[in-house]
């Protein structure tokens, strides 16, 4: 199994999943077209990575500037894969947001109350 690296897009983020630091990345602005042909290979590499993965911990760092309401329901799907198929305790989420960006605070912090794992909404300064 690769690493997945997608770069960015005006319409789509970084996407940097390293299989062998379990650290992923998706940075940037997600607004696809089509955000199930962008979101699904995610998915599906996700699901195989959690099959063979053998790291005792896993960390989800999302760091974006926006996300359309297609977006937001892969995101959640995407959390909602690792609450049901990580080992316990294995994943740990990070939500960077601007500490002035009110919406994607509020936003992270509407994923979290919707999952149960390790949950941190991070604010940085602008």
């Amino acid at each position: 199994m690769q690493s997945l690296e997608i770069k960015a897009s005006t319409e789509t983020p970084e996407v940097k999943f390293n299989k062998d630091t379990g650290v992923l990345h998706i940075s940037g602005r997600s607004l696809p077209e089509d955000a199930f042909s962008f979101y699904q290979p995610i998915i599906d590499w996700v699901v195989a990575f959690l099959k063979i993965n053998p790291l005792q911990k896993v960390e989800l760092n999302f760091d974006l500037d926006y996300f359309n309401s297609s977006s937001g329901r892969y995101l959640l799907e995407l959390l909602s894969i690792f609450e049901s198929k990580s080992k316990p305790g294995m994943a740990q989420i990070k939500w960077y947001a601007e500490e002035d960006d009110e919406l994607m605070v509020e936003k992270g912090n509407e994923l979290k109350s919707l999952i149960k794992l390790p949950f941190e909404v991070i604010t940085t300064e602008g």
